[in-house]
């Protein structure tokens, strides 16, 4: 039943512009407007994901009307109310849209030009006039209620973050599992990988709307490129946790030294959390142990079998892989509250 429901729910976007087209209707009738239905079209067509994008495509769409207008006055002065003043404002208006890389408001300068030719008017410029007050009231309404329904993007953002840090913990902890027992069922690890994939792609998309919201905040400093920064980073740790499972993978047996490099794995996954948390760590100690740990590989007796070799060479990988995922956790921003 739930999933019945979720099939079928409608979006923030779809109420949006339902009651952008409703609102300017509404007032358009109001304001005793003869023709409502360009309002309702542009308000239609305005309505985007951010009010940066709405606000770009109202612009876009009053060039549109206001290009048919005076296409419209002028074919209906030439030509009248005839199909030839229709089939060459038609061509007019898809030429100039095509110069001028408006292909995407094509149908809508083509429809305006059309309506004034259409309405036989004694006077196309008045009535050309009274269509481009009436999409720019559409426009003013799409606006309206994209600006105060705008989603919350930076908590969509932040909860992303939250996600995806706490999905790279899980992967580690999968990978450690491995380390130390080899063969172990893997199926979990690959589902929740999937799963964090889409987190990041989601959480990037979410980051670039919240940077189109704030491209109007002057006061202050904006932190939305911080955010696609940690996105970023996370989708390269991503990777690198990917290989190192692999690594985890190719070996055979258990060996004793894999104790020590899941210890160092354990301490980088906390320093992945206190630097997320803004929180500080013992550097220096950290690499200290790494420069032991790397000595310890070079002292190791000789493997006394193939499968120990294996094991110890793909263990040696994962380490200098740890010590790279490490080292790129010094590019993840702090988080910001």
């Amino acid at each position: 039943m739930k999933s019945f429901l979720r099939r079928y729910l409608v979006g923030g976007r779809v109420l949006k512009t339902a009651l952008a087209v409703t609102l300017s209707i509404v007032i358009a009738q109001q304001l005793g407007l003869e023709r409502v239905t360009l309002a309702a079209i542009v308000a239609l067509l305005t309505v985007q994901r951010t009010f940066y994008h709405s606000l770009l495509q109202s612009a876009a769409k009053l060039g549109s009307v206001l290009l048919g207008g005076i296409l419209g006055s002028t074919f209906s002065l030439l030509f009248g109310v005839t199909p030839l003043g229709y089939g060459l404002v038609t061509l007019a208006a898809i030429y100039i849209c095509l110069k001028l890389h408006w292909q995407d408001h094509i149908v809508l300068t083509a429809v305006t030009a059309i309506t004034v030719i259409f309405s036989g008017a004694d006077l196309p410029l008045a009535f050309s006039v009274e269509q481009i007050f009436t999409a720019l009231l559409g426009a003013v309404c799409a606006l309206a209620v994209n600006y105060l329904f705008t989603p919350n993007h930076r908590k969509d953002v932040l909860s992303k973050i939250d996600e995806a840090e706490i999905g790279l913990r899980s992967a580690i902890d999968f990978i450690m599992k491995e380390m130390l027992n080899p063969g172990c069922d893997d199926a979990q690890y690959k589902e929740e990988i999937e799963k964090l994939k889409v987190t990041i792609e989601s959480g990037l998309e979410e980051a670039k709307l919240l940077r189109e919201e704030q491209r109007f905040i002057i006061n202050r400093e904006t932190d939305s490129d911080r955010y696609r920064q940690a996105f970023h980073v996370f989708r390269s740790q991503l990777k690198r946790l990917e290989e190192m499972h692999k690594l985890a993978r190719r070996m055979p047996i258990e060996v004793p030294q894999a104790a020590p490099v899941v210890k160092l794995f354990r301490v980088v996954q906390k320093v992945q959390y206190r630097r997320f948390k803004g929180m500080s760590y013992p550097g220096k100690s950290i690499e200290g142990l790494m420069e032991k740990l790397e000595q310890s590989f070079a002292e190791m007796d000789l493997p006394k079998s193939r499968e120990e070799f294996i094991s110890r060479a793909s263990l040696f990988h994962l380490f200098q892989e740890i010590k790279r995922y490490y080292n790129r956790l010094q590019a993840m921003p702090f988080r910001v509250a």
